[in-house]
């Protein structure tokens, strides 16, 4: 009977697999990140566009401003400025982890394929034994029967050659 093929590093195979899947859940979890701060940012740029929509028909109606409602429209402006800045911010720092966690991602790929491919080809070298095993034990009792059929066949020439000689 063959023996059954083992990998011998069937569990750090399966270490690496659970990494590579850790890998992947953490670059996932980044690019959600990255997606959740572009959404604000564009809501911001609405808020923002909206804003100065408003003010620019203010300005065509000719309508003068008061102190109060300068300083209002001076201090919303530059909160707008700060808060776009820090979504800017986010936003790269983001980028850069997901692209951190991208290297990380196909590092862990790589170290995982290489054991992957380590096994098949032990499994194909273990299958490569098998199969001679195999014929060579095929090849063993056609020899045997062989012998066998060559005995008989010369005992059958034995038995004729005495019946001739009587």
């Amino acid at each position: 009977m063959a023996k059954k093929f083992q990998f011998r590093l069937e569990q750090v195979l399966a270490l690496r697999k659970r990494a590579e899947e850790d890998k992947a859940r953490a670059l996932a979890q980044a690019k959600g990140r990255l997606l959740e701060v572009e959404e604000a940012l564009k809501a911001h740029t609405q808020v923002e566009r909206a804003f100065l929509e408003t003010y620019g028909e203010f300005e065509k109606k000719n309508e003068k401003f008061d102190a109060d409602q300068a300083m209002a429209y001076c201090d919303y402006r530059e909160w707008l400025l700060v808060r776009e800045k820090e979504f800017r911010r986010k936003e790269r720092e983001w980028s850069e982890e997901v692209e951190r966690r991208l290297i990380k991602a196909v590092q862990a790929s790589k170290a995982r394929r290489l054991l992957d491919n380590l096994k098949e080809r032990k499994m194909y070298a273990h299958d490569q034994e098998v199969r001679a095993e195999e014929q060579k034990f095929l090849d063993e009792i056609s020899s045997i029967a062989f012998s066998r059929r060559e005995r008989a066949k010369g005992g059958n020439l034995a038995d004729e050659a005495l019946n001739l000689r009587r």
